[in-house]
């Protein structure tokens, strides 16, 4: 591929908002999860530099003064100013954690970075040796809401085309429009719409900041040949990583089998030694007696210590922040076909899972004073990730209680 233009895409930066989820964290791991914003934009910046791109795109949510304070503009400055040193120019679209509007006039980056103005689309052109090799068309948002694909109209004077913006989009709506690359801010999670010689992708946040955020992240180096085609490659940037585990046993499988497979399915994962700090999450599926020993006794404490002691420490770390069975998984099929009250309980579970439309209402379960509470809130089930774990919490609390004192075993 003859590279035509290569630059660098990365966007939902969140600088100043450190990752959670956690309900403890450890004490020599709370500075590392602290940074983990500047150092994986760090990281991106050094991305640039590294790969010695035209120029760098900013899809927006870089970085909400009010969070992230005089520290974090200052960090954000010296980035800037590291690209300005190479001649590298920045293409910034604000989102709406950005908030240009309350500061664009106040905060004096760097001459390299071009800030584009809310609400409207704007043209700006990448010069190589005195040449116009690339137009970019960018708009900053206030609030969240659809990009208006519409007013990104690319122009016949300029060989490549690169429209840079922070919002909701579908691939229809981009994918007929003679521009070659979309570079789009406002997923956490890296997606490509359409690629081609029309590409649309997000680049995802270089920094995961919640479980349900797992796996590596980072932002995306761009290349367009002179056809005008586009390869994307993902450059991974995340400094402390949520990383969720599947484990199959069967049923014979001990407690101490299990420590041994997840110790060395922790090994595996920890193989490159400047590698991000890794936050652990195990599902153990195929077992239900060790479903239950997992959810009563010592069981669980008792491995989450001994893999806390062997690999919590280290650096990179792999700290074991939970291990859990998937209960519905654990459940034979023919607990479901029992006519026993666990039997008609399941079944119950099942149907709302199958029925995800069909309404889940707990408020009426709740005392008259706690409707309008925090009580009412937590039993809304308003999202389908909510409902699924709440209805696999509530199998696994169904079997501990309504089966035989044989069956719990």
């Amino acid at each position: 591929m003859d590279v035509a233009v290569r630059f660098l895409h990365a966007g939902d930066l969140h600088l100043g908002q450190p990752p959670g989820g956690l309900a403890e964290v450890p004490d020599h791991l709370r500075a590392a999860i602290l940074d983990a914003p500047r150092r994986a934009a760090e990281k991106v910046f050094e991305a640039a530099l590294k790969h010695q791109v035209d120029f760098v795109v900013l899809s927006g949510d870089v970085i909400d003064p009010r969070l992230a304070g005089p520290s974090g503009i200052v960090f954000l400055d010296e980035q800037f100013a590291r690209l300005a040193r190479q001649e590298i120019p920045v293409y910034w679209a604000g989102g709406p954690a950005d908030g240009f509007e309350h500061w664009l006039d106040v905060w004096h980056v760097e001459h390299n970075v071009h800030r584009f103005p809310l609400g409207r689309v704007q043209r700006t052109v990448f010069y190589r040796s005195e040449e116009a090799l690339v137009e970019i068309l960018g708009t900053s948002c206030g609030r969240r809401a659809a990009l208006p694909t519409e007013d990104f109209v690319a122009s016949d004077d300029v060989p490549y085309t690169v429209a840079v913006a922070h919002g909701e989009t579908s691939p229809g709506a981009v994918e007929h429009h003679p521009i070659n690359y979309w570079a789009l801010g406002g997923r956490h999670a890296r997606e490509s719409l359409a690629m081609g010689t029309t590409a649309a992708h997000y680049c995802g946040t270089p920094q995961g900041r919640r479980p349900e955020e797992s796996g590596p992240h980072g932002c995306t180096l761009v290349e367009i040949d002179e056809s005008g085609r586009v390869r994307t490659t993902f450059l991974p940037t995340d400094a402390v990583r949520y990383c969720r585990q599947h484990v199959t046993v069967d049923e014979g499988t001990t407690s101490d089998q299990l420590l041994e497979i997840l110790d060395e399915r922790i090994g595996e994962l920890l193989v490159d030694p400047f590698g991000p700090e890794l936050l652990m999450y195990f599902t153990v599926v195929g077992s239900e007696s060790l479903a239950r020993r997992l959810r009563s006794g010592t069981t669980l404490s008792d491995l989450l210590t001994r893999l806390r002691n062997e690999h919590g420490a280290k650096h990179p770390a792999g700290w074991t922040v939970g291990i859990e069975s998937d209960s519905q998984a654990a459940i034979g099929e023919e607990r479901y076909d029992e006519e026993t009250l666990l039997g008609e309980f399941l079944r119950t579970l099942k149907h709302y899972e199958e029925h995800a439309d069909e309404q889940l209402d707990l408020s009426g379960y709740l005392a008259e004073r706690h409707t309008s509470g925090d009580l009412a809130a937590v039993v809304s089930l308003g999202d389908s990730e909510t409902r699924r774990r709440v209805l696999a919490e509530a199998a696994a609390l169904g079997m501990d209680l309504l089966s035989p004192p044989e069956g719990r075993r």
